[in-house]
This record gives C-alpha cells, sequence and structure tokens, in this order.
C-alpha cells in the first residue's frame, strides 16, 4: 500500500495503524514522489491512500493520473471538512474507491484498506483465471487443428476417418476428466455417476442413442470448470462462501464452457455444460435461464447431479427429494418424474411426457439451420445422387455399418456432399433415399454424385 501525505505525522499515524493488521505501506509527501515510486513497485502496490489538500499536485490530480495509468490501483481520498465540496467532485471525477475526512476512525479506515486488498487481489485472481482459461482453450484448438491434421493424413477410408474423429474428441474429454481427477478426485467420481444416471433418464425422455452419448460425455466433464479456481474456493460448500468468493465459483460453468467451444464438434456439450446450474424457475447462473431455455441436456444433468447428491445426504432412493423437487422450482418437473420412473425400475413407457418430445424440437433449435424449418416442414425425398449443396436433410443418412454419416437438420455444406459421395463411390452407403426440406431445393450449386 501506498500513503501520499505532505504531513510527516500523519504518514507515520496511517504506517502505524496499518502496520498492525500485516499491511506493508511505503509513503510519499507529495503526488510527484509517489509517481516515481509507482515507476518502480507499481505491480507491489494494491491500494493507495492520499491527502487532498496538499501543495502542488492535490490529492485528487495524483489520483486522476494513477487511474490513467494504474486503473487496477484502488484509490482513497483523505480530506478535511473545508475541502469536501471539491473532494466530493474528485470522488465522481476521478472514480475514486473511497472517501474519508480528518480525523479518520481507525477501525474503520483499517477496514476500508482490508477490504481494498481484497478486492485488488480477487481482480487480480479472476484476470489470472480468466488467463488460464483462455490458455486451456488455446491448447485445445491447437490438439483440435492436430486432429483434424490426423483426420485429412488418414483419409484413405472416410468411414475410418470419422471413427478416428470421435475417438480423438473423446480423447479430448478424457483428458479434461483427468485434470478434474487429479483437482478434485471425489468431484470426478461424482461427476461419472451424474453420467451414468444422465445417460438413463436422457434415454427415458426419448432422446435417440446419439444424443444420450453424447449427453453422457458432457455429464463426465460437466465440472471441469472448478479446476481453474483456487483452492480456497473448492474446498468449501459453496453456502459457506463470501459473497465475492461466492460470485467466482458461480463463474465455473463459463470456464468449462470456454474450455471446451474452441473444438467445433465439441460446441453443444460446452452450452450444456454452461447452463447445468440454471433453474426451472430462473433463478439459477449465470445466465438466469428459467423452463425450456434451458437446454434439455443441461436439466438432464442439473437433475442428476442432485438427486445423487440428495441420495449422499438422505441415503437410500431420496424419496422425500424427489416429492419436494417437483414443486420447488429448481428442475423440470416431467423430469422429475422420469426420474420417478427409473428410481422405481419402471419399465420404460410410451406415454407422452412433455420432455419425451423435447429431444427433436432441442436438436432443431440447436442444428445448423435453426429458423429454417418448424414441425410442419414440407419435405421432398430425393435420390442420393440428386443432393446438392444447400439442401437440408429431414432425415439421417448412413453408411452400410449403420453409422450415422449425417445427421436431420444439417445443411449440406461442398465437404458433407464430399463425404457422402466418397461413400457413394466406394457402395458403403446403406441410404438410397433421403428426405430433404423442400424449401431449400436447388439445381445447380453443385455437381451431380457420380
Amino acid at each position: 500500500m501506498l500513503a501520499v501525505d505532505d504531513e510527516p505525522s500523519v504518514l507515520s499515524a496511517l504506517t502505524r495503524l496499518l502496520m498492525r493488521s500485516g499491511v506493508r505501506v511505503l509513503t510519499a509527501t507529495s503526488g510527484p514522489e509517489a509517481l516515481r515510486l509507482l515507476e518502480e513497485q507499481a505491480a507491489s502496490i494494491s491500494v493507495l491512500i492520499s491527502d487532498y489538500a496538499m501543495p502542488g499536485m492535490n490529492g485528487a490530480e495524483l489520483l486522476q493520473a494513477v487511474r490513467l495509468r494504474w486503473p487496477d490501483i484502488t484509490r482513497v481520498l483523505l480530506t478535511g471538512n473545508a475541502d469536501m465540496p471539491s473532494a466530493a467532485r474528485a470522488v465522481n471525477e476521478g472514480q475514486l474507491s473511497r472517501l474519508y475526512t480528518k480525523p479518520w476512525q481507525p477501525d474503520e479506515l483499517r477496514q476500508a484498506v482490508t477490504e481494498a486488498l481484497e478486492q485488488h487481489r480477487i481482480l487480480t485472481e479472476n484476470r489470472r483465471l480468466w488467463a488460464l482459461a483462455d490458455e486451456q482453450a488455446q491448447r485445445l484448438e491447437l490438439l483440435n487443428k492436430d486432429l483434424e491434421r490426423l483426420v485429412v493424413e488418414r483419409t484413405s477410408q472416410l468411414e475410418q476417418a470419422n471413427v478416428e474423429l470421435q475417438r480423438s474428441l473423446l480423447e479430448i474429454v478424457g483428458v479434461l476428466l483427468i485434470s478434474l481427477e487429479h483437482r478434485l478426485p471425489r468431484r470426478a467420481a461424482r461427476c461419472k455417476e451424474v453420467a451414468r444416471l444422465a445417460g438413463r433418464l436422457a434415454e427415458r425422455a426419448g432422446m435417440g442413442a446419439e444424443e444420450v452419448r453424447r449427453v453422457q460425455v458432457a455429464a463426465l466433464v460437466h465440472d471441469v470448470g472448478l479446476t481453474a479456481l483456487p483452492d480456497a474456493i473448492i474446498r468449501r460448500p459453496p453456502a459457506e462462501l463470501a459473497m465475492s468468493a461466492r460470485t467466482q465459483y458461480q463463474g465455473h460453468p463459463m470456464v468449462g464452457q470456454r474450455m471446451l467451444s474452441s473444438v467445433a464438434e465439441l460446441s453443444d456439450i460446452a452450452t450444456w455444460i454452461r447452463h447445468h446450474h440454471e433453474r426451472w424457475d430462473g433463478r439459477g447462473y449465470p445466465d438466469r435461464r428459467a423452463g425450456d431455455a434451458i437446454p434439455l441436456p443441461a436439466r438432464i444433468i442439473a437433475l442428476a447431479d442432485g438427486y445423487l447428491e440428495a441420495v449422499e445426504l438422505e441415503t437410500g432412493t431420496a424419496r422425500r427429494w424427489r416429492e419436494t423437487q417437483k414443486l420447488a422450482g429448481a428442475f423440470d418437473p416431467e423430469l422429475v418424474q422420469v426420474l420417478d420412473d427409473e428410481v422405481s425400475g419402471l419399465a420404460i413407457s410410451e406415454r407422452a411426457h412433455g420432455v419425451a418430445r423435447a429431444p427433436a424440437a432441442f436438436a432443431r433449435a440447436h442444428s445448423p439451420v435453426a429458423g429454417i424449418y418448424d414441425d410442419d416442414v414440407n419435405a421432398t425425398t430425393v435420390t442420393i445422387e440428386s443432393l446438392r449443396t444447400g439442401m437440408v436433410l429431414v432425415d439421417e443418412v448412413r453408411t452400410s455399418s449403420g453409422t450415422v454419416l449425417l445427421r436431420a437438420g444439417e445443411r449440406l455444406t461442398e465437404d458433407r456432399l464430399q463425404r457422402i459421395q466418397e461413400f457413394h463411390r466406394e457402395g458403403t452407403l446403406l441410404t438410397r433415399t433421403v428426405a430433404v426440406a423442400s424449401g431449400t431445393l436447388v439445381t445447380d450449386s453443385a455437381p451431380p454424385i457420380a
């Protein structure tokens, strides 16, 4: 901390007061002297306290200069009552943190400095964490580029290359899971349990096999953003954290999203991770989404995690917890009923839960062609040879081994069409005709399939 006053006795009093709290205090008797000290040691100074009435450069002018050059330093102004109107203007014009009058109350000033130091520490720590998240995202992006290069080099059999890509994406997720296991082994073990339960709930909710698999992958690493937080935060229950620390904790879904979003094939999983702490009633975080605005996979992961936590606390099947959650507002009530069926061991029924219809709508809302068609879309069936770029698939395209080559809802780009052409020429395409959205029929945007 740096204290500035033209009266040495005031500096001595400030030094004695703050050193009792373990604060290292530097002093200067004028504005220019303070600026020289900052030139040399600004990196180690978190707070600056300056008197207002000083010859030459007054305190307001000094703090204004500090704001322009070292904006992260918390700025506090001391003033006598006679200078209060001018000092008050300085607060507005110089964006100061606090204003105190002389003589100050020792406990009040000591507390103010302690809070200012903590504010600066949190600011610095948040910047470090965001930098760490950016660094990890860049590493994943480089890894993704390496994977793409590897796939390009091994495209002698296109279907095999696709399998390799999927395996590599799982390896990326595996690396993140290992990081979570190393930092938070108990939380990583919980994530594996959440993935198993989330997969069963997704199946009961009517999702297809591929969607169920991706929900499980997302559940495995949904808390990976916690690895970027300091031990002081992740080792304590969120409810026991101070407000500033809790705010930092609630940023972990966004950090997790940033870790995965640089890989295009994982962007949907990254979005689900961002929203796994939203609540059905809109009181969750980070975006306070409510109801169906929360992606269905994120709702499933949140419910599975919440239920398993309740099982740990209550033992058994946590029946009381499930009953209360139907009206509590945290989780989708229809999904809670799905959980009830799963825990009760009921066979998967064909009754029309609202969530059972959600996957199709969800896939459309998050597909590359969202907004192009709705539930009443007009479709036209065409042969594989008639496909052109720009068309939107209404059906899946599968290989002879049953692998989904392209999903419903995808728009045919040049690369996607080339992939279909490769399989068609090699005779390994199961699909012979496919439905496309009528409004996307084109005739000249691509050459016919040979």
